[in-house]
């Protein structure tokens, strides 16, 4: 052959050789392509379903820190004593009561002389409006509010009570109502019509079972049966939702978009809540029949959901300044202002910089450790607390991986020469 067409030779060699490698480029390209989009969709599900189980985590671990605390339950319901509402409720049913288990027409007209039979009926009238007026003047008293308190302390087994349907102490739960039996308050308003002269009611016997409503609902079966189950998970569920948050901003391509996307995942979520929390009111107070008080169920609803509210609203808050921090900090223009500002050498380059960015993964993973074990040591975590260690948790996962940046290269290795820094 020529040394021509050797030379074709070679070069159809070569043309092949390049084929090869470029086809075997674009084999990996669309495998790392496909591989960004299957993480990304991962990250996607992590944060829905981390965002769907902080709703769940908020509300159980509020039940079993907020309501089943006896102090805690007791500073919750403690309030609704000197709600004025609530103490025309507890006057008129202790009244009623009381007039009802007595034949008070009949009493008053025995006791009178034949010729005054007549003053029979505004005589009774008179006694039932003292005897409201008594019960009012008690219910507002301090002793009232001692009452209450003593009454809800000792009754602190009605959570219990409210999860698995029994009754307990001052408490019951039976017919799907949560009731507080005001007993020690009907014997107090008798003493006080004994002092006052008023003493027909004296030999009517005092029963157990003068009952207060303070919940009421066909669903309350159900509820207890879901309660209890998630009762039993109220540790294990803030942990999982870590544990979602975090992989989902590990697994995005771009950690800061990651973590605004679970930043503000969780700030919608509580928003959800608090409109859960609203519809569910104003639900309730629809469903109350024409004997029940709207304004003294509306008030009990508002004073033992504040404190949800108040949690909720505060995660919101946190979560969505995360997100708006970690959204700017994307903006060309503040990215831009904030490199041209001078940094510590430490923050951009030498050993500091280096090890984070070798090592930001472990990293990463150290910290979602620490918050995990800040759950679990964590005597009885609230809601407050288990998701300010999230937001913390993921603020920091965040923060690794920016302060890493790009891996460190030996200075040699970018001229094509050298030894590649380890990584």
């Amino acid at each position: 052959d020529s040394p021509a067409g050797e030379e074709v030779e070679v070069l159809h060699q070569t043309v092949e050789e390049l084929r090869r490698e470029n086809e075997a480029l674009r084999a990996t390209d669309g495998a790392t392509k496909s591989h960004g989009r299957v993480k990304r969709v991962f990250s996607w599900v992590l944060i829905v379903l981390a965002c769907i189980l902080a709703v769940v985590s908020v509300v159980v671990v509020f039940g079993r820190n907020q309501l089943l605390n006896t102090d805690t339950y007791v500073n919750t319901v403690a309030p609704l004593a000197s709600n004025p509402a609530i103490q025309t409720q507890v006057a008129t049913k202790v009244s009623d009561q009381l007039i009802a288990r007595t034949d008070l027409e009949t009493r008053v007209k025995n006791a009178l002389p034949s010729r005054a039979g007549f003053l029979a009926s505004p005589i009774t009238s008179e006694v039932k409006s003292a005897t409201y007026t008594v019960a009012l003047k008690l219910v507002q008293s301090p002793q009232f509010y001692k009452l209450w308190v003593e009454a809800n302390r000792v009754s602190h087994k009605q959570l219990v009570a409210v999860l698995t349907g029994s009754s307990t102490g001052s408490v019951s739960t039976a017919g799907g109502r949560v009731t507080v039996d005001l007993g020690q308050v009907e014997v107090q308003v008798k003493k006080r019509l004994d002092s006052k002269g008023i003493t027909v009611f004296n030999k009517v016997p005092a029963v157990k079972g003068l009952n207060f409503v303070l919940f009421q609902s066909d669903q309350l079966v159900k509820i207890q049966k879901l309660t209890r189950i998630l009762n039993k998970l109220a540790v294990g569920l803030p942990i999982v939702s870590l544990l979602l948050f975090a992989g989902g901003v590990v697994l995005a391509r771009n950690r800061r978009r990651g973590l605004v996307r679970a930043a503000a995942g969780l700030a919608l979520s509580m928003g959800v809540v608090l409109v859960a929390v609203s519809v569910g009111r104003n639900q309730y107070l629809s469903s109350l029949s024409a004997t029940q008080s709207k304004p003294a169920n509306a008030a009990v609803i508002d004073t033992v959901s504040a404190p949800l509210q108040d949690t909720v609203r505060t995660v919101a808050i946190v979560a969505a300044v995360v997100a708006i921090i970690a959204l700017l900090a994307g903006v060309p223009a503040i990215r831009r202002w904030v490199s041209s500002r001078r940094r510590p050498e430490w923050l951009t380059h030498g050993p500091f910089h280096d090890f984070v960015a070798l090592h930001r993964r472990g990293l990463q993973w150290t910290v979602l450790g620490i918050g995990l074990f800040l759950l679990i040591v964590w005597n009885k975590p609230t809601t407050l607390v288990a998701v300010i260690v999230v937001l913390v948790t993921l603020a920091l996962v965040g923060v690794v991986g920016l302060l890493a940046g790009k891996r460190p290269r030996s200075a040699t290795s970018a001229g094509g020469n050298g030894d590649v820094a380890p990584g």
